[in-house]
């Protein structure tokens, strides 16, 4: 179905699991789990603070693991071993989420697990772009994997939101929503299985250390120096800082984009229509981002990421019940930019990195990527009860401002300085 003809068989396998986990990223993460859950837990008064708390804590969960996993990855074969225990562990994960009539706290606890595979599987998979290709091909080839996941992960999103989509517009008896999310989840999931066979068949390991004695202990040690690396390394370390600043709102923006919706009036059927509207406009974007960024650099093309991210938040604060035709102004701009500054900024870093150790270097970039998870979802549980979703919305521009600042001073040039 996806050929790819202008990437090689290691790079089109590499790309396909972008093509397979981002069904599952808008079908479940994006759409239908946080809208599912509100309905579940429609008794529960402070729902969306315990989302926001527990997409924090999921964030913070990550951030322990993937350093300690990117390290024990660097050993021979053992990076191959951990993606597909985390794969695995994603996918039993989701299957059990297709399970109808689940108690909200079931279904918080196993979302929690699935999501933690998803997150450590990329983690692993991202680490694996210095094995699938070189430098000169990187922007590209990861600009490509967002690209074709998002205009990939379309097709299944479309056969499993009819059903939903059936229920939520009165064609179809509400009695029968749990099933129809149960299809969903299981479209999606069947989907991420299916397209991540090329990756687990041909991408192997090609930088990899020799396995030690102690293997865990001496990770941690390799950790500890990894981290002495990182602040000798001076710009990877300033930015990674700029990175977990600017990526929280992109990535609080994916995560909690329909609990905002829904809190500030937007209609279900609205939400699914600019989610659409998102992948369908993310897929040229994302390709366009990567070819500019060979061209004029990944910096001024990051740089641009975080404007248009700064203008869809000043919009998103005067969404209203009356006013929400404004949600698909932020749907298209959100499109521009979100798989491309975060496609470019993965092959950023992957550019500056020692190769033999980018399992590492990727599980400290994974790290700051999930502490991104972290800030503005507390900070919005914090204060959104209290303040209100529309002027709650506007903390996002503290991480956004911080981030741009320190980018201001990355320099790849003068990264061994």
């Amino acid at each position: 179905m996806f050929k790819l003809p202008n990437f090689s068989k290691l790079e089109r396998s590499w790309i396909l699991y972008d093509v397979a986990n981002s069904a599952y990223i808008l079908t479940i993460i994006t759409v239908l789990f946080p809208i599912y859950y509100q309905s579940i837990a429609a008794n529960i008064s402070n729902r969306s603070q315990i989302f926001a708390f527990v997409t924090a804590g999921i964030a913070l969960t990550d951030a322990i693991l993937a350093p300690i996993i990117g390290s024990l990855s660097d050993y021979k074969g053992n990076k191959k071993k951990f993606f597909k225990i985390f794969f695995t562990l994603g996918v039993l994960g989701g299957l059990f989420l297709a399970i109808p009539g689940l108690s909200p706290l079931v279904l918080i606890i196993v979302f929690i697990i699935s999501s933690i595979g998803y997150n450590m599987s990329n983690v692993v998979y991202d680490a694996f772009l210095v094995d699938v290709t070189d430098e000169s091909r990187m922007d590209e080839v990861s600009s490509a994997g967002y690209a074709w996941g998002y205009i990939g992960s379309m097709i299944p999103f479309t056969v499993a939101i009819i059903p939903y989509a059936l229920v939520t517009l009165g064609f179809i008896s509400e009695s029968f929503e749990q099933l129809s999310v149960s299809f969903a989840f299981v479209v999606a999931i069947v989907w991420w299985y299916v397209y991540s066979q090329p990756i687990l068949k041909d991408v192997n390991q090609v930088y990899e250390l020799e396995h030690e004695d102690k293997p865990i202990r001496r990770s941690y040690q390799r950790l500890f120096n990894t981290f002495k690396d990182i602040k000798q390394y001076k710009m990877i370390f300033i930015f990674m800082l700029a990175y977990l600043f600017y990526i929280d709102v992109v990535n609080t923006v994916i995560r909690l984009a329909t609990t905002i919706g829904s809190d500030l009036g937007v209609g279900v059927t609205t939400l699914l229509g600019v989610v659409v509207l998102v992948q369908i406009v993310a897929f040229p974007s994302a390709i366009i981002y990567g070819k500019l960024a060979t061209k004029h650099g990944g910096k001024i093309m990051i740089f641009w990421g975080i404007v248009v991210y700064a203008i869809t938040i000043g919009i998103t604060h005067f969404i209203t019940a009356e006013t929400t035709y404004l949600m698909w102004v932020v749907g298209l701009l959100v499109g521009t930019a979100q798989g491309g500054i975060q496609s470019i900024s993965r092959s950023y870093f992957a550019k500056m990195l020692p190769k033999e150790k980018s399992n590492e270097f990727f599980g400290f970039f994974s790290v700051f990527g999930k502490f991104s998870g972290i800030i503005s979802p507390f900070l919005l549980g914090l204060v959104i009860t209290s303040w209100g979703t529309n002027l709650a919305v506007l903390v996002l521009y503290g991480p956004l401002l911080i981030g741009t600042i320190l980018f201001l001073f990355v320099n790849p040039k003068k990264n061994l300085e």
